[in-house]
């Protein structure tokens, strides 16, 4: 019985139901991702860039720019 063969028993693999599991896990992973980035994104370009413009429009004086670019020639009917 030297040569006789090794008996190796191997379990199966789990198939049933790997799809839906893969899906969960990637549709788990896709949401949390896009929550990350959305909250990344409002606080690292929406919120600055609506700050600028508050602070622009707090001191914006619409007439004298209106009579700076007046004065500059950029109108040509006033």
């Amino acid at each position: 019985m030297a040569n006789a063969p090794a008996i190796v028993s191997a379990t199966k693999p789990v198939l049933r139901g790997l799809h839906n599991a893969t899906i969960k896990k990637n549709l788990t992973i896709s949401i949390a991702l896009t929550a990350l980035v959305t909250v990344g994104w409002h606080f690292l370009v929406n919120k600055p860039k609506k700050d600028a413009y508050a602070e622009f429009y707090k001191n914006y004086d619409a007439q004298k720019s209106f009579e700076r670019m007046k004065a500059n020639g950029r109108f040509q009917g006033c």
